[in-house]
């Protein structure tokens, strides 16, 4: 109530002044405590007078909602009669007496009714008055006026309080209307008849860049829009009154150029002048896109029938609605006769199945979009290979969905492929399967035959006395000799089994499928008997013989390089027998046995005491010789015992499920170590490189725990690198594939590790999302020798760096040991390397004071 009468000016001096204007004064104010004195015990009876009165009214009524309110008011209404004359009409009764205004004022009570409620008031005063004092009429008199006047007076303050209210409600809808005109997005402008400008908003303001102390000038329309036809649409709008809509005109002057303004205008009038509202908005960029749209329509037009790749949008069904030239070109039809085909008339049987499974997954919005290669069947019957990319979109006036195609012929690119990985995978000289497909043979053999409870038979054949031959008749004749045993060797096997090439006189054959050693043993003495058929060598008959050693799994071991260890230490028995001979593998299986138990306890004791620890080897470029990457190696410190060979336990764990475990440590600790090194780096460490197992990589929730060690420890994803090995890659391709992609997707670097062991993820090498190949050592160790193998190793090793190169993936060569191999590698492009040439792995601490040493 302060605030209000504040607001309306009733401090002291204006009470002072409407008492004085009143003839309110102290002689009335004692008369009205006198007729306060004489009436009082009557004030019961003016508020039930009072109340009866105003019920008699029905808007009054209702306004009057339930007996509790009518109670409340029958109360009030004897205070406030009872305080009109107490006679104390300072502050605080113009407060209370505002108060009471305010209130009838919000709950709707009109100006009328309450002058009424004074007059009642007086009706049923003077009456009771004149009883009082009608033995003195001059008294009588002078308390009739002092009750007017103090009745006049709190009308006044009634009136004031709806006065004041009303004010409030214009200047807030005045405000409400000015805060709608700045906050509206678009600008509004008003002009009088002479095109003046009286008032703008902000948004227009902000618009045109003009400040606002040049409107109070109140500048011509034309100074501020120099637009012509603004101008006369602005004439007409006030000559005829009719609107003018959508008039764009150009505004120039902008730091970002020529803007574009568009206007609605009407006319209005206000306190009898005519007005005009100019509403306008920018639609330069909606112009701008408008332009955009319809040179993009253009290129698109010209970019479908001039691109190098096919094109074509295709419906639901995947029938051709529309093709460009170079896909007619492609597979050899004619634009109108592919528009009578669907695409699955033009793909090759093979590839049909999984091309419209694809299609179907993409019409059902289960995928978004998908790339494959796959074969399309031309015209002429040839076979094409393309790479094929598909996604949908919606037609805009229709809604249809369709399909968008691109191809592209990738025929030579095929071939290449296919010419690279013979190259990598067959010997030179003979044609027969080298040590990398042979590695892939032999596991694929072991997984069939785990499957199917059958074994496999590996032999490891030498060639007696072929040094003999190559000193006497030279290494023509030799070359000669060992192309004819793969001839022969080949002539005796089944087409399920393999017959590979390891290097110089050495040859390995896998026998697939067996029921027992007795099946080995009938194709050894059929090899054997082949071998020693006589041969002409340069005008000479030979008798070639071979040494043969044989293992068999899974009782001579349970992987290839178990195998391929025990079938050569049977050779070598063969051959101690006086050669021309076949021998078993024969080995203590207790001792190997109680050797197994004794390293599982050991581990299962060694993941309680915490005796694993982590080795570091630095991964470097040879061009700048500095550390690049980082990989993190295992070991087990048996508490009071040697150091265990990682080859010594490792296969076991995985063979036993601990490398699950173990792995996680490996991971954890290392990540663990790569944010001590961060912090060293600045926030850039090398990449570190951790190996994960077949069985470690096989867990369902494998990325998950990848992102939750990541989250704990604090790395990036980035700084992470995971090393996987063909094998596994290749044991389930589909589901190795979709966890490869969510490691991917978080921005995990992979790594095939081993490269040049396997060959199947070859062939399907793109299927997966990886980032660097790691070449085999067992291939770089020979690459800068002298013996028989060189040719070959040094060949793959190139391949490998090729198709690292064709495929925009990084390479990095394992077991550098040498000068003579750090320059073969990279001069042959490979610049990324490891091995004890530029350090054996060492401890964390030794590789912090290696980064310190190049700066971080």
């Amino acid at each position: 109530m302060a605030a209000i009468a504040s607001e309306i000016g009733l401090d002291e001096r204006e009470i002072a002044a409407r008492k004085r204007f009143l003839e309110l004064g102290g002689e009335d104010e004692a008369l009205l405590r006198e007729v306060h004195a004489l009436t009082g015990a009557d004030g019961a009876s003016f508020s039930e007078a009072f109340y009866n009165h105003l019920l008699e009214f029905g808007e009054l009524r209702a306004l009057l909602k339930d007996d509790a309110v009518m109670a409340r008011l029958h109360d009030t209404l004897s205070v406030y009669f009872h305080s009109l004359t107490a006679g104390d009409y300072g502050p605080d009764y113009v407060h209370d007496r505002l108060r009471v205004g305010v209130v009838h004022q919000s709950i709707g009570l009109e100006p009328k009714w309450y002058i009424g409620a004074y007059r009642k008031y007086l009706a049923e005063m003077i009456p009771l008055l004149w009883e009082r004092l009608k033995g003195d009429p001059a008294r009588f008199g002078a308390a009739y006026k002092a009750v007017l006047k103090v009745v006049a007076f709190d009308i006044g303050l009634a009136l004031d309080t709806y006065g004041h209210a009303g004010q409030r409600s214009v200047l807030q809808y005045k405000n409400y209307l000015e805060q709608v005109i700045d906050g509206m997005p678009a600008g509004l402008l008003v002009v009088d008849a002479g095109l003046r400008v009286r008032s703008i908003n902000a948004t227009m303001s902000a618009m045109l860049g003009v400040p606002e102390d040049v409107l109070g000038a109140h500048p011509e329309l034309e100074a501020l829009i120099p637009a012509p036809e603004l101008g006369e649409r602005v004439t007409a709008a006030l000559r005829t009154s009719a609107p003018q809509d959508a008039v764009v005109v150009p505004v120039y002057g902008h730091a970002d150029g020529v803007r574009w303004f568009e206007f609605n205008i009407r006319r209005t009038r206000q306190a009898g002048d005519e007005l005009l509202l100019l509403i306008g908005q920018d639609v330069t960029f909606r112009r701008q896109a408008r332009l955009r749209l319809q040179e993009s329509e253009e290129f698109f037009r010209l970019t479908f029938s001039q691109a190098a790749v096919g094109i074509a949008l295709l419906s639901r069904e995947g029938r051709f609605l529309r093709v460009n030239r170079r896909l007619s070109g492609i597979v050899g039809y004619t634009e109108i006769e592919l528009l009578q085909r669907f695409f699955h008339q033009i793909t090759h049987p093979d590839e049909l199945d999984e091309d419209k499974s694809l299609v179907a997954r993409l019409v059902a919005g289960e995928v978004r979009d998908f790339q494959r290669e796959t074969r399309y069947l031309c015209k002429d019957g040839r076979e094409v290979w393309v790479a094929l990319s598909a996604s949908t979109m919606r037609e805009a006036a229709s809604g249809q969905l369709r399909l968008i195609v691109a191809v592209e012929d990738i025929s030579r690119r095929k071939q290449a492929e296919e010419a690279l990985l013979r190259m990598a995978s067959h010997d030179a000289l003979t044609g027969l399967p080298n040590r990398l497909l042979l590695q892939d043979r032999l596991v694929q053999a072991i997984a069939q035959a785990q499957r199917a409870r059958r074994q496999v038979g590996v032999m490891f054949i030498d060639l007696d006395r072929f040094k003999h031959v190559n000193d006497s008749l030279g290494h023509e004749a030799g070359d000669q000799l060992i192309v004819e045993i793969a001839r022969r060797l080949s002539g005796v096997l089944r087409e399920s089994d393999t017959v590979a090439r390891q290097g110089g006189d050495e040859f390995v054959v896998v026998l697939a499928d067996l029921a027992g050693p007795d099946d080995a043993a009938l194709v050894a003495s059929k090899l054997l008997e082949s071998l020693f058929q006589p041969l002409a060598l340069c005008g000479q008959e030979v008798f070639p013989s071979g040494s043969i050693g044989i293992a068999m799994y899974p009782g001579d071991g349970c992987d290839s390089e178990a195998l391929l260890k025990a079938a050569d230490s049977a050779m070598y028995r063969a051959k101690g027998s006086g050669g021309n001979h076949y021998a078993f593998y024969a080995a203590d299986l207790a001792v190997k046995a109680e050797q197994h138990l004794r390293i599982e306890n050991g581990l299962q004791r060694g993941l309680l005491r915490g005796e694993f620890l982590l080795h570091y080897q630095p991964q470097v470029d040879a061009d700048s010789g500095r550390i690049v990457g980082i990989e993190a190696l295992l070991r087990w410190q048996p508490d009071g015992g040697p150091m265990v060979a990682p080859g010594d336990f490792i296969p076991l764990a995985e063979e036993t499920g601990l490398i699950v475990p173990i792995g996680e440590w490996v991971l954890e600790e290392a990540l663990r170590q790569q944010a001590r090194f961060a912090e060293l780096t600045g926030g850039a460490p090398p990449r570190m490189s951790v190996n994960m197992s077949a069985r470690q990589f096989r867990e369902r929730d494998v990325a998950a725990n990848v992102e939750r060690l990541l989250r704990e420890t604090g790395c990036e994803p980035s700084w992470l690198t995971l090393e996987i090995t063909e094998s596994v890659l290749m044991e389930n391709p589909a589901a190795a594939a979709d966890t490869m992609e969510r490691l991917s997707g978080m921005g995990v670097h992979l790594a095939v590790d081993d490269f040049g062991t396997g060959y199947s993820s070859l062939a399907n090498l793109k299927r997966f999302p990886i980032h660097c190949l790691k070449i085999d050592r067992s291939f770089v160790s020979d690459i800068a020798g002298s013996d028989a193998t060189e040719g070959d190793d040094a060949a793959i090793v190139k391949a490998v760096i090729a198709l690292a190169q064709s495929m925009k993936l990084e390479v990095i060569a394992e077991g550098v040991e040498s000068a003579a191999q750090l320059d073969f590698l990279g001069a042959h492009g490979c610049s990324r390397m490891q091995g004890f040439y530029f350090s054996r792995p060492v401890t964390a601490e030794r590789v912090e004071e290696l980064l310190r040493e190049q700066g971080g």
